[in-house]
């Protein structure tokens, strides 16, 4: 049993990782197999609390299972220069795989952006980047975590997930990172009050009275389903 148990990160990789590798000039639309630690953030920090909760669930899963899940969530990149793979969504899902000792995977190639000059304009142009810090102020580009293990916790990105996933907060497709916006918002409203599992169901409960309140009328993806 230990053996298998030390033997499951390498299995799981391999069983992931089916495409094949990432190049700089892998087409746009096609899968590619890259390390997970090559992946670089395009944001400033991730809900510890919600990658626990991904991380718990992906546990439960098949290595088959596993990999349809991934081919089902499609986890988004962005070729810069030199061949740099950008992550542009997922990167909760993405850490969760890092929890379970998943090494590599497949990604999906969504655009080329080659001109280092102007790359993180068209990134932010394209809703590509969240360039903004907990508190919703602007972000040089420099200070974003190099990769996903580096990337620091925010609570209330945690609140603004549970929120979604219960329904308070409406999906859009293609429009990444509405949660920091509603994030830094009830940050705001709840005075930074400090999160935790321990206090993570009341806290839940004040945000949904939020979410539907016309207070939170101009934010991305208002009303969620659960307040009509």
């Amino acid at each position: 049993m230990r053996h298998l148990l030390l033997a499951l990160p390498l299995l799981l990789s391999t069983a992931l990782a089916s495409a094949a590798p990432c190049q700089a000039d892998t087409p746009i639309g096609q899968w590619c197999d890259t390390p997970l630690a090559a992946l670089h953030p395009t944001q400033p920090g991730i809900g510890q609390l919600q990658v626990e909760n991904e991380a718990a669930e992906l546990r439960e899963l098949s290595a088959d299972k596993l990999a349809a899940k991934i081919r089902k969530k499609a986890i988004p990149v962005v070729i810069g220069p030199g061949g740099t793979l950008y992550l542009v969504d997922r990167h909760h899902f993405a850490s969760a795989l890092l929890r379970l000792g998943v090494a590599a995977a497949s990604v999906q190639v969504i655009g080329r952006l080659t001109q280092p000059d102007t790359f993180w304009h068209d990134m932010a142009a394209r809703h590509w980047s969240w360039l903004r810090d907990q508190q919703g102020r602007p972000l040089a580009a420099s200070a974003l975590p190099a990769t996903l293990a580096a990337l620091p916790d925010d609570p209330y990105r945690s609140l603004a997930g549970l929120l979604q996933d219960k329904g308070y907060v409406a999906k859009q497709d293609e429009v990444y990172f509405v949660e920091f916006a509603w994030a830094s918002w009830l940050g705001q409203q709840l005075h930074w009050a400090n999160i935790d599992r321990g206090s993570l169901k009341q806290q839940l409960k004040q945000a949904q009275q939020l979410a539907c309140s016309a207070a939170a009328s101009q934010l991305p993806g208002y009303p969620g389903k659960a307040c009509r």
